[in-house]
């Protein structure tokens, strides 16, 4: 499997990961915080351990995090936030745009990674243009993977801020003691 092809496996696997667990309406706990913090951080760690560290990679990888980041944003915007008033549970809803936002994504690495691997024409200008600026062929998948990762992240931290941005679930309403309502009658 090439770097491209496994760039595409991880990618394609977050998505699918995003969607089996975020898509409809689904409960907002600690476990929606901690499980793509952890996931992101085990993906991370393993992939992207040993990938080129020059200045101009670092260059690239720092883009790569900040389309992440917009994507992200977006995919956030595309997400509701509720509390059930009964309840008090904090939920999300992601439909159709947060679908089409993902897929959007994903569908743009895929075609990057086609064109890259079968076609001459995007293959002899996008290695004219590494080579022009010294990045490392090695460093075009850490990019993918950076990206995907910031994308994850940048969602989970601004969805933790519009909750706690949310209106704290109401107290149980306590009616006034009243000498009607007393459960001791005199």
């Amino acid at each position: 499997m090439t770097d491209m092809e496994q760039a595409l496996a991880i990618s394609g696997g977050i998505f699918a990961v995003m969607m089996l667990t975020q898509y409809g309406r689904r409960k907002y706990d600690l476990h929606k915080v901690l499980l793509p913090i952890g996931t992101v951080s085990a993906v991370g760690y393993a992939y992207l351990k040993g990938m080129p560290s020059q200045h101009v990679d670092i260059v690239v990888y720092l883009v790569g995090a900040a389309i992440g980041l917009a994507c992200g944003a977006v995919a956030t915007l595309a997400t509701g936030v509720e509390r059930d008033p009964a309840s008090g549970k904090v939920h999300t809803r992601c439909g159709a745009g947060f679908v089409a936002i993902w897929t959007a994504v994903v569908a743009l690495r895929v075609a990057f990674i086609c064109l890259a691997e079968h076609n001459t024409w995007f293959r002899d200008h996008l290695g004219t243009f590494m080579v022009e600026h010294r990045i490392a062929e090695d460093a075009v998948a850490p990019f993918f993977v950076i990206m995907a990762l910031a994308m994850v992240l940048t969602r989970v931290f601004l969805l933790l801020a519009r909750v706690r941005l949310l209106a704290p679930a109401a107290a149980a309403q306590v009616q006034p003691l009243t000498r009607e309502s007393s459960p001791v009658r005199g």
